[in-house]
């Protein structure tokens, strides 16, 4: 290798890292993207002469995209991921016999990523361009998520519907205690029992992170990413749109798992459609499937901002799906509280219990009782509050 390829051999590495990890990023977001797709976008970019960075996500649309409906989600990630910032025009090459003049301020036009040198300065400098910024979790916080881990083992089990050896099961295993006897010449010696073992029930937690939730987005997605790590539980966010972040919440550390959510999630403290993101949720069959037989778990203020009756429907289809449909508001911890907005007076005969998610305390005191509210009779909600004289 000669002298002058050697600097830039690490930055074209850092390239084409970006390049090869913008298909997982992409999937994580909620796209479908299959194995098949990632390799012809890859031999695209290696093959295709990219000029300008629309090229490569032209590209990217062509060989990623399955519809015009996966066009939103793409577009976002594409300028998360590659970044928009002034870093990412390549520097001219010194060894050049024309150098380009270097682009006025206000050039909004991109370099191609395939430049070494940008596309080293775009995965350090860009890290925290449009994303929200995560707090340190205070002494109180860490104290409380502790004493939460410890009681994990409380929430909801399942009997498994296969029957399995069990040296003090209800049922005798037959089959197997007959054929031991076979051993013995038809004399039974000992009877063989089984049961059907426990395991964990599936758990779905929907967190709102519109602006009227920032003061509680964080902790729920502490308290998300601590239920991940321990037992069989999805996740997803939703403020204008909707992100499945169960991957990104898997991380052995909270705060670098929160740092690669923020560069997933692009409506962070910003408005709020709960409706037609939950009817978006239920529209994807894999995510339609996650919800039968599980204890959901909605952590919102219920504020909904667009069609109250589109939120109202959603919700009674989740609650048809659900084994248990619990909602969890930081309203309620106001002991005044009454659902008497149009959306939540609509939803409550469909849910199993309506709560307090002010704080993590609030939280541990609700998933303490998601066992009697699983065993416990359905529409629980309607019975704490008498709403009469509101439209549904």
């Amino acid at each position: 290798m000669s002298a002058n390829a050697t600097p830039r051999s690490r930055p074209a590495l850092i390239a084409a890292e970006m390049l090869a990890g913008f298909p997982g990023v992409l999937r994580e977001a909620g796209l479908a993207i299959e194995p098949g797709r990632a390799v012809c976008f890859l031999q695209a970019a290696r093959i295709a002469p990219l000029r300008r960075i629309s090229d490569l996500a032209r590209i990217g649309r062509i060989t990623l995209t399955g519809s015009p409906a996966d066009f939103p989600i793409y577009d976002a990630v594409f300028d998360a991921w590659f970044g928009q910032s002034p870093t990412l025009a390549a520097a001219p090459d010194e060894e050049d016999e024309a150098p380009k003049p270097s682009a006025p301020r206000g050039d909004q036009s991109r370099a191609d990523p395939l430049e070494g040198d940008a596309a080293g300065k775009a995965a350090t400098d860009d890290l925290g361009r449009g994303r929200k910024n995560f707090g340190r979790v205070s002494d109180a916080d860490a104290e409380m998520l502790v004493r939460i881990r410890r009681k994990i083992a409380r929430l909801p089990h399942m009997q498994s519907r296969k029957w399995t050896p069990s040296p003090r099961g209800p049922r005798i295993d037959l089959a197997r205690t007959c054929r031991a006897a076979r051993a013995t010449f038809g004399e039974t010696l000992r009877m063989t029992r089984m049961s059907r073992p426990e395991h964990p029930r599936k758990l779905l937690l929907l967190i709102d992170v519109s602006g009227s939730m920032k003061a509680q987005s964080e902790a729920y997605l502490r308290f998300a990413h601590l239920l991940i790590r321990e037992r069989r539980v999805e996740c997803f966010c939703f403020g204008t749109s909707l992100n499945r972040v169960t991957a990104m919440l898997r991380h052995r550390d909270p705060e670098e798992a929160l740092a690669r959510l923020a560069g997933i999630v692009f409506d962070f403290d910003g408005g709020t459609r709960i409706g037609s993101s939950l009817d978006e949720f239920l529209s994807v069959s894999r995510y339609a499937a996650l919800v039968r037989g599980a204890v959901t778990v909605i952590l919102s203020d219920g504020l909904e901002r667009g069609d109250p009756a589109e939120m109202v429907h959603a919700v009674e289809r989740m609650a048809r799906l659900s084994h248990r449909l619990v909602w969890a508001t930081p309203l309620a911890a106001d002991p005044r509280y009454r659902p008497l907005t149009r959306a939540m007076a609509g939803i409550l005969p469909h849910l199993d219990d309506l709560c307090d998610a002010g704080s993590l305390g609030a939280l541990d005191r609700l998933f303490g009782r998601l066992d009697a509210v699983e065993h416990g009779p359905r529409g629980q909600a309607m019975r704490r509050f008498s709403i009469t004289g509101i439209a549904a």
